[in-house]
């Protein structure tokens, strides 16, 4: 059942997307050379291995990054991190970047051939989708708190994980999940250290609902 509503939710919201942003098709065109998946999964879980199996399968291996959960603590503790960033608290959690900016943040399994519309909202908003289990949100690229929010988000989706072996991507080995990257955004596991409260609290400031519903 919640898996029907999520897809339920997923139609509604970019059928409203096609509604409120009409574009026609001389304006952009999905470009599926510029797409990257990186998924944050556990062997475990039947969701994660369907995702890991149709997402190379629709775009290729090559456009495709696997981190594995279970057996490894620094992909664990990166994921640990997206958790307090944007509330996570499932998996399969995946990012999309589309040339090479992180376009959407999907919880849980969802149906990839809709991957070319959730990139053209994403585009057609100026920010990045956030699709989780509590919600549909957007961080706008033109906020300041939203943006410093997304690069740490691709950061961690794109540099922070170690590779699977199975994955086509160079496995690390020294990068820290809470390394700070070049663009000099910084994240943290500990769990003593404030600056772990201060995303939590930025996030409710930059998260906005994407389709904010009329006042009665």
């Amino acid at each position: 059942m919640a898996g029907m509503k999520r897809v339920v939710g997923l139609a509604l919201l970019l059928l409203l997307s096609s509604v409120l942003f009409p574009v026609s098709a001389s304006d952009w065109k999905f470009d599926p050379s510029l797409v990257h998946f990186y998924l944050y999964g556990a062997k475990t879980c039947p969701h994660c291995r369907h995702m890991k199996e149709v997402i190379p399968e629709t775009y290729g291996a090559d456009k495709f990054t696997y981190y594995e959960l279970v057996g490894n603590s620094h992909n664990d503790e990166v994921l640990n991190n997206i958790s307090r960033l944007i509330g996570v608290t499932g998996v399969p959690v995946i990012g999309i970047t589309y040339n090479g900016t992180l376009v959407a943040v999907i919880e849980g399994e969802y149906k990839v051939s809709a991957t070319p519309e959730i990139v053209e909202t994403a585009l057609k908003n100026n920010g990045t989708l956030l699709l989780l289990a509590s919600g549909n949100y957007i961080l706008p690229h033109n906020n300041t708190k939203a943006r410093e929010i997304v690069e740490k988000l691709q950061y961690l989706f794109t540099k922070a994980g170690e590779p699977s072996e199975t994955s086509t991507t160079p496995k690390k080995t020294h990068t820290t999940a809470s390394e700070t990257p070049a663009d000099g955004t910084h994240t943290t596991t500990n769990g003593n250290d404030k600056r772990i409260c201060g995303p939590a609290l930025i996030i409710a400031i930059a998260m906005v609902p994407l389709f904010p519903r009329r006042r009665r």
